[in-house]
């Protein structure tokens, strides 16, 4: 089984970072019958794309042949992409280091995944004025004010 887990310098003694999209790196811990046998640390390729770093993390992830993706929390993108490749997505909180986490994913304590916004907390805008002005100031006259009469 491979887990990855989001972390800001990496390794098994390093903090679960609270952010997929954006982490610094990913830590893979490759598993086998309930032992730790591999750490690797590999940097995130979406950390600073202006944009879509949800997705590029996701699908670097994906590559990497991940089972499941421990982190603090997902952005909606990130996590349709890793829900649509069958990836379990769990968080956890950000003092269980690395080897915690993974640990305690074996063990069955950690279940759950915690879903944010993107990008660290900041919205992208999408349905704020976005409209095309209609209904407002778009008409055509034929109303009753001065100089239509």
């Amino acid at each position: 089984m491979r887990v990855i887990v989001s972390t800001t310098n990496g390794g098994l003694e390093d903090r679960v970072n609270p952010a997929f999209g954006r982490t610094p790196t990913f830590t893979i811990v490759d598993v086998e019958n309930g032992s730790i046998i591999n750490v690797q640390v590999v940097p995130n390729p979406g950390y600073s794309q202006p944009k879509g770093a949800g997705v590029t993390a996701a699908q670097f992830v994906i590559d990497r042949g991940a089972n499941a993706v421990i982190s603090g929390q997902f952005g909606p993108n990130s996590s349709r992409v890793l829900q649509a490749a069958g990836i379990r997505m769990v968080s956890a909180p950000a003092t269980m280091t690395v080897r915690e986490a993974v640990e305690a994913f074996l063990r069955g304590e950690l279940t759950g995944a915690t879903f944010g916004p993107e990008g660290g907390g900041y919205g992208r805008g999408m349905g704020r004025g976005m409209g095309s002005g209609r209904g407002r100031g778009m008409g055509r006259g034929g109303g009753y004010g001065p100089g239509n009469r």
